[in-house]
């Protein structure tokens, strides 16, 4: 089924990553962690792609409006989500996906993000500290600069208001940063995700981000034993 949408608001965050905000269809239900299909409006940008790209869904189910994030290339539809006018029509597809929550809440939940792969992460942790679902989750979350932590601020706060939720942030290339960083620097290594989520044993890991991302994450998991039944992936190559 598709629906029409309107975009709200954008906001460009640290020149390369864009959050955009989007109405909310009637009768357009998903579930925290899906995707869905956009087709936005011809601007007369045209490449080797369509105008028709996947996206996952930021916001929670019980919010009132969609939010999604990209970060910018020259690609066509890029180009075409940063410059029309707020207030255009979108058009949205019905949402898809199994990278969500898991009914049962008595196994723990690692994330692993990396840039805006963060998106369906900030879906499941808002809906779960919104619903008190019960779900122990630890997000480690790795960004270039901190200025590209998307939801960060939001994250930290879910975390403080809900004693089952952490959040671990490293950071690769803090040289790049305008701001001093403090905390974990460098790739999400073994060592760090046995230090940082102290039952990664038994817990499943859900990993999101671009497909270097996702690949070493796969390898890191492989070298600490965790068995691949309990990994789930979500690769976005970023059109």
């Amino acid at each position: 089924m598709r629906y029409a949408s309107k975009l709200l608001d954008r906001e460009i965050i640290a020149g390369e990553i864009m959050l955009l905000r989007f109405q909310k269809p009637e009768g357009f239900g998903f579930v925290a962690g899906q995707f869905c299909f956009m087709v936005t409006p011809d601007l007369g940008y045209h490449d080797q792609e369509s105008l028709r790209r996947p996206f996952s869904i930021a916001s929670s189910p019980l919010e009132n409006e969609l939010i999604f994030t990209v970060r910018l290339t020259e690609s066509a539809f890029k180009k075409t989500l940063k410059e029309m006018p707020v207030g255009s029509a979108v058009a949205l597809d019905s949402p898809l996906g199994l990278f969500t929550l898991p009914k049962e809440t008595a196994t723990p939940l690692v994330f692993l993000a990396g840039g805006v792969g963060v998106s369906p992460f900030r879906s499941m942790m808002r809906y779960a500290a919104d619903a008190s679902t019960g779900h122990k989750i630890t997000l480690l979350y790795s960004s270039r600069v901190p200025e590209e932590a998307v939801f960060l601020d939001e994250f930290r706060r879910i975390a403080k208001g809900d004693p089952r939720m952490t959040v671990v942030v490293t950071i690769t290339r803090p040289d790049r940063s305008r701001e001093k960083w403090t905390g974990l620097t460098g790739r999400v290594t073994p060592e760090m995700v046995k230090e940082q989520c102290k039952d990664w044993a038994q817990a499943v890991h859900y990993v999101s981000g671009p497909p270097v991302m996702v690949d070493g994450m796969k390898n890191v998991l492989v070298e600490m034993g965790v068995d691949q039944q309990r990994v789930k992936r979500e690769v976005w190559a970023g059109y």
